[in-house]
């Protein structure tokens, strides 16, 4: 792989949430002061939490675990007290710290209900592939103006003409909806935001269906992401710059990645076990392993060393070291053997 394909890599997977193409539409604004920018984004995060709350639907159909969040007007329990439930309480709200160019970031997540106990069950990592349902809106305060109201709920009339008064409201605006997901997504990929979060749920469980969702007790929760941790000052189809956004999501299912299609997977390319894979660069060549083809610098493809016989290991334990057995260092992260 050559570095302008890896530096594309890259720069998607910091701006785009599942996709890139070098056709995608990208607009952006001078850049703000990240610390400012992230206490405004978690003051309307919080807003949202505060006065919002959670109908999710439990069934064993296709919309089990769908959401909706609606302003509370009636006492109902607001998601941020959600945040002092116990864990093994579900749904639950938690936050994580994320660590940015010394900018702290705090993300808020809801887990709406536990792991999945299945063995098979898996917890993506950052290299991992994903497939699953997602509903994205971001959230902006928006000024209209409204009938102003008498206390009988009749429009005021001054005059025949009828008043209004300007309001500002918190609102949660769509911009993607996909509840049926047609393929696999790259964890690599997507925003960081999602990166951070998404491996802390579980995948669920196959069950034989005619339906469109052959899935159950699959991991389903809430993201509310700074802009920080999502585009930034970067405009999106459908998204402003400097948005915070929130998701809704159901993780059905995770395959492990293979980024360079070398025969490894990925997660067998963080030799450290830290689950950064940046910092994964055998040869020093400014590529990490896991989209390196050819991981020690030799110049031999790193799935011609540790194919036998034209037969891949079966697994990362079972690849060769120069000396024919498994004790010593891999043949492909040994630049003396061939």
């Amino acid at each position: 792989m050559n570095k302008f394909k890896l530096y594309f890599i890259l720069f998607c997977s910091a701006i785009l949430l599942f996709s890139c193409n070098k056709s995608d539409s990208v607009s952006a604004i001078p850049i703000r002061n990240f610390d400012t920018q992230y206490n405004d984004d978690i003051a309307i995060i919080e807003d949202y939490l505060n006065t919002h709350y959670l109908e999710v639907t439990t069934s064993t159909g296709t919309d089990d675990q769908d959401v909706e969040i609606k302003k509370i007007d009636a006492g109902q329990t607001k998601m941020m007290d959600l945040l002092f439930k116990a864990d093994g309480d579900y749904p639950l709200l938690r936050k994580v710290p994320v660590v940015i160019k010394e900018v702290t970031y705090y993300m808020y997540y809801i887990k709406l209900r536990a792991d999945n106990s299945d063995a098979n069950s898996l917890a993506p990592s950052k290299a991992d592939e994903i497939l699953t349902a997602y509903n994205g809106s971001y959230l902006a305060y928006v000024t209209t103006d409204e009938p102003l109201l008498d206390e009988n709920g009749n429009q005021v009339i001054i005059a025949g003409i009828p008043q209004t008064v300007t309001v500002t409201k918190l609102q949660a605006t769509q911009f993607q909806y996909v509840p049926f997901p047609s393929g696999y997504l790259r964890m690599d990929t997507a925003v960081r935001g999602w990166r951070e979060t998404i491996p802390l749920f579980k995948s669920g469980t196959r069950v034989e269906s005619t339906g469109p969702n052959p899935y159950a007790n699959f991991g389903a929760g809430l993201l509310f992401i700074p802009s920080g941790l999502a585009y930034f000052n970067e405009a999106r189809p459908g998204i402003p710059s400097y948005s915070p956004l929130v998701f809704s999501f159901k993780l059905f299912d995770v395959k492990f990645g293979d980024q360079d299609e070398d025969g490894i997977i990925s997660n067998d390319e963080d030799l450290d076990g830290n689950k950064d894979f940046s910092n994964d660069d055998t040869d020093g060549d400014g590529i990490p392993n896991l989209y390196d083809k050819d991981d020690d610098g030799d110049g031999f493809f790193t799935r011609s060393e540790i194919t036998i016989n034209g037969v891949l290991p079966a697994s990362y334990t079972q690849i060769l070291d120069c000396s024919g057995t498994t004790t010593g260092v891999k043949k492909h992260l040994d630049k003396t053997c061939h």
